[in-house]
C-alpha cells in the first residue's frame, strides 16, 4: 500500500526562512552572498515499501531525515545568503532557479536522478552543485569492480526502493559516479553530502537513536555506462567532494531531538554547528570534516566517524578556503567587534587586527592581536594582547585566528528501570555539579541487560562506559561521579582545541603536523589516510606516532591519546622522559604502539613556546593537581580541564595551539 501524502501541486503560502536550531547569523563586514551555488536537497522519512507499509519488509521508516534536509537548506541560507527554494510543510516538492527539494513521496528514484541530471546540464564551469541526501543507505555485493576492501559498494534508498516486484529502486554508487564525472568534466564543483549509511546492519544494541541503514541489497546494479555529456567539456577543471555521516561499515544515527520533529541526524547537527563557527564558514572541506568528526564524538556517538573524500583543500564555491573578516573599532583601551554570540563568538577567542580589508584577506601587515573578554548577542569587546606602537585607526578589520570553545555541562538521562532505582540515581546526582539530568541526554544511565536492578553508564549510541552496580549501594554515588568526571575531563580537554590557521603570521607557534601510521612508514612522509579520510588501524597492528614542527621557532610538543572508554594516555613525551624543544622541520616519533580496544581514538597535539606539565591530563579516577600549582595561563587551562571544568580567570592564551586528530581501530 502506497503512502498517501498531499499532492505536490497544492498551493500554500510560503513562510520566510527561519533558523530552526539557532538564531540567525550576523554577516561579516562587506560580505556579499556566495554566488553560483545551486542545490538538490532530498530528505526521506516515509518509504513506500518499509515495514510501516509491508509487514514482511526489512527496514523501518525514519523520523528525522525530512527535518534535516529542511534545516540544512535553512542553514545555508542563513550563513551564505543563498535564496534556495522554500518548501511548504504540506508539500513534498519545491524548486526555484537555484535549487530543488524532494521530500518523502516526491523523492523517487526517477525524480532524484532526473533532478540531478537537469541541474548538471544547466550549470556552467565554476558553478557549485550541492547534493544533500538524508535517508536510508545500504550496500550491494560488488563482484565486478572490486573497488572496496569489504567487497560491498554503497547505495542510497529513494522513496520507492525495495519494491517486492524486484524493479530497480535504489540508486547505486556507480550511477552517482557517472554524474559526478560528467559534472567535473564540465568544470562544475560537485559537493555531495549524505546523512545515511551503508552498514547493512540494525541499530546497535542499547542505542536510543535509529540507524539510517537497510540490509544489504540483493538487486544487481545497472551496467556502468561511459560518461556522456550533452555539452562541450570545459577547459576549467571542476572538483568533487563527498562528505558522509559515517565510515563504510558504520551506522549514521538519528538522535532524539526536542527542536526538530522527533529526531535529527547526528551528522547534520554537527555539520550545521561547525559551519556556524566564525572561521569555519569559508574553511576548506578538510578543516570542516575534522571539526565535524570531533563534534559527533563529543555528542556521545564515538562509534560513528564521519568521512570525506575528494578535493578536501577546496571550499564551498572555490578551490581554496577563504578569510572571514569582521568590522571593528577602538573602544577605550580595547576594541569593539561588530559580531557577538549570535555569530558564534566566544570569550577567549583571538583575532588579528588590520587597517584594511585587503590586508586582512591577504593576511599581511597585522597591527595587533586581541582576545574577546566579554560578549553580547550582537557585539564583543576585545582586549589588546600588547599595546600597539601607534594609535589605532577609527576603523579596523578583524579575522579570528583561534577559536575557544565554551564549557559544556554533561547532559545525562536517567533511564534505569523502576522508581527505586531512579530515585537512587537522582539522589546521587544531587552531589554532582558538572552534569544535569535531562530527558534526551547524550549520556544514559540504564539498567544492565539481564538484571534490571543494576545500573550501566553508556552513550546514546550504545557504547558502554562503565557498569555501575546497584544504585542502592553506598559506593554508587562516588562511582557514578568518578565515571562522569572522566567524560567531563575529556570534553574539556577537547574544548581547549584551537582553530588557528596554518602559517598564522601573528603567532610564532605552529603549525604542527601529526601522523599515526603503521610500522614501516617514514618520518616526514605520512601515508595518505584510507578511504573516508581517516586512518584505519587493525587491532594489534604496530603503529608509530610522529609530530613535526612546521613553525618558525622551537616548540615544546605533547601528544595525548583518548581511547573509546575515555582513558587519557600520554604518548609524547614518553612518561618519565624530559621534554625538550622540537626544532623547526624536525620529527619527534614514538613507537611501536598497538591498540587493544577497538573503536575511535582521538589524539590531542599541544604545542607551546613554554614547557607545561602535560601529566596533569592523564586520566585517573580522582582529581589531579592542585590548580594553585599551575602557574602559566596555559597550565591553568590544562589543569582545570583535568578536573572537568574551565578556569574562568583565563581569557586569551598566546603562543600555543591544540589540535585533534582521529583514528579508527577495527
Amino acid at each position: 500500500m502506497a503512502i498517501l501524502l498531499p499532492s505536490c501541486s497544492e498551493q500554500e503560502t510560503v513562510e520566510p526562512y527561519q533558523a530552526i536550531s539557532a538564531p540567525a547569523v550576523v554577516a561579516p563586514v562587506d560580505e556579499a552572498p556566495l554566488e553560483n551555488i545551486y542545490g538538490l536537497f532530498v530528505g526521506i522519512d516515509k518509504y513506500e515499501f518499509s515495514r510501516a507499509q509491508l509487514r514482511f519488509a526489512d527496514f523501518d521508516d525514519l523520523r528525522g531525515a525530512v527535518g534535516d534536509a529542511r534545516r540544512f537548506k535553512t542553514a545555508l541560507h542563513d550563513l551564505y545568503g543563498l535564496e534556495f527554494d522554500r518548501t511548504p510543510r504540506s508539500e513534498c516538492r519545491s524548486e526555484n532557479e537555484l535549487s530543488t527539494t524532494l521530500l518523502d513521496a516526491c523523492a523517487t528514484r526517477d525524480e532524484i536522478l532526473s533532478a540531478l541530471d537537469q541541474r548538471i546540464d544547466a550549470l556552467e564551469a565554476e558553478d557549485t552543485l550541492i547534493f544533500y541526501f538524508a535517508g536510508h543507505g545500504s550496500q550491494y555485493r560488488d563482484d565486478v569492480n572490486h573497488d572496496q576492501d569489504s567487497g560491498y559498494n554503497g547505495t542510497i534508498l529513494p522513496h520507492d526502493a525495495r519494491n517486492p516486484d524486484g524493479s530497480p529502486g535504489e540508486i547505486f554508487d556507480i550511477e552517482l559516479k557517472q554524474r559526478k564525472d560528467r559534472a567535473t568534466a564540465k568544470g562544475i564543483y560537485f559537493v555531495s553530502i549524505f546523512d545515511s549509511c551503508n552498514s547493512g546492519t540494525a541499530t546497535r544494541d542499547g542505542a536510543t537513536g535509529q540507524a539510517r541503514s537497510a540490509p544489504v541489497s540483493t538487486v544487481a546494479p545497472p551496467a556502468e555506462q561511459p560518461t556522456q555529456d550533452h555539452r562541450p567539456v570545459s577547459d576549467t577543471s571542476g572538483y568533487w567532494v563527498h562528505l558522509a555521516a559515517a565510515q563504510d561499515g558504520q551506522e549514521a544515527q538519528e538522535a532524539i531531538s526536542g527542536e526538530v520533529g522527533e529526531r535529527s541526524g547526528v551528522f547534520t547537527d554537527a555539520l550545521i554547528e561547525t559551519l556556524r563557527t566564525p572561521n569555519m564558514r569559508l574553511a576548506s572541506f578538510g578543516d570542516i570534516i575534522r571539526e565535524v568528526q570531533l563534534r559527533v564524538s563529543k555528542m556521545a556517538h564515538s562509534a560513528q566517524v564521519p568521512s570525506a573524500e575528494g578535493e578536501l583543500t577546496a571550499a564551498l564555491g572555490s578551490r581554496a578556503g577563504s578569510v572571514v573578516v569582521f568590522d571593528a573599532r577602538p573602544e577605550g583601551d580595547g576594541v569593539a567587534l561588530a559580531a557577538g554570540s549570535l555569530s558564534g563568538m566566544t570569550k577567549g577567542s583571538r583575532f588579528a587586527l588590520y587597517t584594511s580589508q585587503s590586508d586582512a584577506i591577504a593576511r599581511e601587515n597585522s597591527i595587533a592581536t586581541a582576545a574577546i573578554v566579554s560578549v553580547t548577542p550582537t557585539s564583543a569587546l576585545l582586549a589588546l594582547e600588547e599595546a600597539p606602537g601607534n594609535p589605532l585607526p577609527e576603523r579596523l578589520f578583524a579575522e579570528e585566528i583561534a577559536h575557544f570553545f565554551p564549557e559544556e555541562t554533561l547532559q545525562v538521562s536517567n533511564r534505569i528501570d523502576g522508581a527505586q532505582g531512579q530515585n537512587a540515581v537522582a539522589e546521587a546526582f544531587a552531589r554532582i555539579d558538572f552534569a544535569d539530568i535531562v530527558d534526551n541526554g547524550t549520556i544514559l544511565i540504564t539498567s544492565t541487560p539481564g538484571d534490571a536492578a543494576l545500573a550501566r553508564l553508556q552513550a546514546s549510541d550504545g557504547t558502554v562506559f562503565a557498569e555501575l552496580g546497584d544504585p542502592g549501594d553506598p559506593a554508587f554515588a562516588g562511582l557514578l561521579k568518578a565515571e562522569l568526571m572522566k567524560i567531563a575531563r575529556v570534553n574539556q580537554l577537547l574544548s581547549l582545541r584551537t582553530t588557528s590557521r596554518s602559517g598564522d603570521p601573528s603567532s610564532d607557534v605552529g603549525p604542527v603536523e601529526f601522523c599515526i601510521a603503521k610500522e614501516g612508514s617514514r618520518p616526514g612522509n605520512c601515508p595518505a589516510p584510507e578511504a573516508g579520510g581517516i586512518r584505519q588501524i587493525e587491532r594489534g597492528d604496530m603503529t608509530f606516532v610522529t609530530v613535526i614542527n612546521r613553525g618558525r621557532k622551537p616548540l615544546f610538543t605533547y601528544v595525548l591519546a583518548i581511547d573509546p572508554k575515555n582513558a587519557v594516555i600520554q604518548v609524547l613525551p614518553r612518561p618519565g622522559e624530559i621534554d625538550g624543544q622540537l626544532d623547526p622541520d624536525r620529527p619527534y616519533r614514538r613507537g611501536p604502539i598497538s591498540f587493544a580496544e577497538p573503536g575511535t581514538y582521538r589524539f590531542v597535539t599541544i604545542a607551546s613556546d613554554q614547557r607545561i606539565r602535560v601529566d596533569a591530563l592523564r586520566q585517573s579516577g580522582n582529581g589531579t593537581r592542585d590548580i594553585e600549582s599551575c602557574k602559566t595561563p596555559l597550565e591553568r587551562l590544562l589543569c582545570s580541564a583535568s578536573k572537568g571544568t574551565r578556569d574562568p580567570s583565563v581569557g586569551a592564551v598566546d603562543n600555543w595551539l591544540a589540535t585533534v586528530s582521529s583514528a579508527v581501530v577495527e
